[in-house]
Parts: C-alpha cells; sequence; structure tokens
C-alpha cells in the first residue's frame, strides 16, 4: 500500500532536529509507552502511523487497534494513540485519554459471550453505524485467519476479519486526531504499513530504519527521504506473542 505523502520540497532551518524526535521516541519505548505490537495484553488487529509538522513543530501518531483480554467485551476492544510530539500538552506516548471504543452491542443479545463471538447475533455497532456480522468461518479462513478452537470465533479472530472493510472506522477520525494536536498543524505522512521496531526484544526506535527515516523527512521537510528498504512487519501475523501473556 502506498503511503501517503504531503509533497514539501522545502528545506528551511528547522528548530527541532532529528536526533531530538528519535531521543523522545527511544524515551518513550524505554518507559513503554511507546507502542509495542507484540504486547503481551493486546491481540493486535490493525495499526497506523501518521505525521505531522511544519517549520517549528513535529508531531507523530500511531495508532494501535487490538483487543485487551483485560478489558473483556467491546471495553476490550480499542485503539490506542501513542502520541509523540514538541506541541502536545501532555505526556508524549500514551495517555488514558488517548483511548477510544469503536464498538458496543446493537441488540439485547451482547455481541460476545464471555471471549466468544455470540452465534445468535447479527449485527454490531460500530462507529454508531450498525453492520453485519460474517459467521461464516471460510470467510475468516480466506483472510488468514487460523482458528483457535474448531466451533468458536474469539474477539479478536472477528475483528481481524473486519480488516480491510471496516478498517478505517478502528481509526481516529479527523475530529479526535485535532482535539489532541494543533488544528493547523499540516499532516506530511500517513503509513498503513511500515517496519517497526521489535521493542520486546529492546530494538529501540533509533536504531529502526523506519523512525530514522520519518525522522529525517520531519527535520528537513523532505518527504521523499522516507525510502524505506526494510519490509513491512506491523501485520499482526508477525506478532504471534500479542495478547498471550
Amino acid at each position: 500500500m502506498l503511503p501517503y505523502i504531503q509533497m514539501n520540497r522545502f528545506n528551511k532551518k528547522q528548530e527541532y532536529s532529528a536526533k531530538e524526535i528519535l531521543n523522545q521516541l527511544d524515551k518513550c519505548a524505554e518507559d513503554y509507552t511507546f507502542p509495542m505490537l507484540d504486547n503481551g495484553y493486546i491481540y493486535l488487529v490493525t495499526s497506523k502511523l501518521t505525521a505531522y509538522r511544519d517549520e517549528k513543530r513535529w508531531v507523530i501518531i500511531i495508532e494501535v487497534v487490538g483487543y485487551n483480554y483485560k478489558g473483556r467485551g467491546h471495553n476490550g476492544i480499542n485503539n490506542c494513540l501513542h502520541i509523540f510530539g514538541n506541541c502536545i500538552d501532555f505526556e508524549p506516548g500514551t495517555d488514558n485519554n488517548n483511548f477510544l471504543y469503536p464498538t458496543d452491542n446493537s441488540s439485547d443479545e451482547p455481541t460476545f459471550v464471555e471471549e466468544i463471538l455470540n452465534s445468535k447475533i447479527k449485527t454490531m455497532i460500530l462507529r454508531k453505524k450498525e453492520i453485519t456480522i460474517n459467521h461464516n468461518r471460510e470467510f475468516y479462513a480466506e483472510k488468514g485467519i487460523e482458528f483457535e478452537e474448531e466451533d468458536k470465533i474469539f474477539i479478536w479472530e472477528f475483528l481481524r476479519g473486519l480488516v480491510p472493510e471496516y478498517e478505517n472506522d478502528f481509526f481516529a477520525t479527523e475530529t479526535e486526531i485535532r482535539e489532541r494536536i494543533p488544528k493547523d498543524l499540516t499532516k506530511f505522512l500517513e503509513l498503513k504499513e511500515w517496519n517497526h521496531p521489535d521493542c520486546a526484544d529492546s530494538e529501540l526506535p533509533s536504531k529502526n530504519e523506519t523512525f530514522k527515516l520519518i525522522a529525517k523527512a520531519l527535520e528537513t521537510g523532505i518527504t521523499e527521504l522516507y525510502k524505506p528498504t526494510k519490509e513491512p512487519n506491523n501485520h499482526w501475523k508477525n506478532w504471534p506473542y500479542g495478547g498471550t501473556a
């Protein structure tokens, strides 16, 4: 998938540097507030990275959509916005106010029974819209989803089946983004595929090609500097230990 890129060839003197950006990301990784895609409590579903900039300000937002089994049911389905930058009014990384909960029941019957998709349910609410639930196991198998049990569809298996058709509904809206970052800050880069550092194996963002390139592009304002050579790895299949703690 090709990334969104805001073309900008003007290379004016910046009030921040790539080193400063990477230092903040590394500090958050060391404090466990940078996204760990194989978080033991969260089954990864999908993710997205968006960067914003001007000559004085920068922001990187990494959205991680998943199922936290400690939350149970719809309370466990969330989009955690990891927000970094030099113009935000909260600590960079994660924040309790930066969790979005986009799903809900649509009838008297609950969508899930324990952690299993309710076989009686036909619809669910996603972003205040009613969507149809697919119970056909072949539908999920065609998307590469391997079931943990033969006669059940677990919440995380069901959610992964909603991608890509409903993927954008799980991500933050423009309004939700602008509630958290300056409204006049220009979108610079948007990715749905990238090579993410293996934080569980102590890989820091500053040692990862993706974030070194993004930091340099933000510093210079030259989007063409983002030319990754590493294969994307942010798909849930590449992080099998997520949710298994």
